[in-house]
Parts: C-alpha cells; structure tokens; sequence
C-alpha cells in the first residue's frame, strides 16, 4: 500500500472511530500544517465553539490546548517520503468532554521515548506537573528542532486529563503518532 494510502486509512479509520462512540466532529482537517492553516483552524474552532455555547471555561482551555497541539505537529512533526508535513487534526465533542485529536508522522526511532515521556505526565498531579513544566522552560534539552516538550506538558495542564496516545505504522521509519487531549466540559 502506498505511503499517502496508508495515511488516509489512519484519517478515515479515526473518523469512523469517533463516530462510533457517538462523537460529533466540530473541525477537521487533513494535510500539512502551514501557519496559515493553523491561523484558519483556529478560528474556526473558536466561532464553533462560540456557535455551540461551549462554557467561555471550555473555549479558553480547549483554544490554549489547540495552538499547541498544531504548533507541535508543525514544529515537531517527520516529513514523508516526498518530504510533506502530512498530519490530521480532529475536534469533536464527546459525551462529557471535547476533544482535540492531532496526529503526525513520527519518526520510529523516537515512538518509545515519546510514548515514556507521555506515561510519565500521566501518573503526574496538578502541582507536580506544573513544577516539571518550570524545570524544563529553564533547564529543558533542546531538541534539534527547537523544542523542550512544553507543548505536551502545557496541552496536559491545560486540559487537567490524561493524554490518551496510539501510534500506527506507516512504513518501516515511520509511524502516525495520534495524541487526544480531552477537556472536560463545564
């Protein structure tokens, strides 16, 4: 199967997904994630949200949690084969909770320290998390594209859920790493 086949399989498998627990889907998109399109993406989370009644709570958590969720795809996200920046990106509303899905190429090497360093925020509480954020701003190891991991652990104290991960294999260097960041509803 072809590299941009497997990758819509992963997008249309997760909508069905989503679908199936009774989601409704509020934005989504499919493609590389350009500053113009996270631009356009959030704002049109915002006026749906604004157009749903969300808690003005909900709207500024979930806002916070956007940006860096597809600033993250953006800066940390592995490029094809054919060197483009696939990723997708879901918002949906689901039962108790709305959720923000954003899911990128991963590089295969990296999926076992990722996937350590999200079940390490999991076991986390509020304060703790907050410190680990503090000690990384000042004293974070500087990935080779510029960031320390404060994305995820800002996504993690901003929604005050655990962060639910897959991954599924792409090719043999490269998986979709798919992160769901719930923010409980008001």
């Amino acid at each position: 199967m072809d590299f941009v086949k497997s990758i819509d399989n992963v997008y249309n498998d997760s909508i069905k997904a989503i679908q199936d627990a009774s989601g409704k889907i509020l934005l989504t998109h499919l493609g590389e994630m350009k500053p113009d399109i996270i631009t356009e993406l959030s704002e049109k989370a915002e006026t749906k949200l604004f157009e749903i009644n969300a808690a003005k709570k909900n709207i500024k958590n979930i806002f916070n949690v956007l940006i860096e969720g597809l600033q993250n795809i953006k800066n940390h996200g592995e490029f094809s084969p054919d060197n483009h920046q696939i990723s997708f990106f879901h918002m949906y509303d689901l039962n108790e909770s709305f959720i923000c899905n954003f899911s990128n190429l991963i590089d295969n090497n990296f999926i076992e320290k990722v996937s350590q360093n999200i079940d390490h925020l999991n076991t986390l509480e509020r304060p703790e998390l907050k410190a680990l954020y503090l000690e990384t701003l000042t004293n974070g190891q500087i990935s080779k594209k510029g960031g320390a991991g404060l994305g995820i652990i800002i996504m993690a104290m901003k929604s005050k859920n655990k962060i639910d991960y897959k991954t599924f294999s792409i090719d043999s260097n490269l998986s979709i790493l798919s992160l769901d960041i719930r923010v409980t509803k008001a």
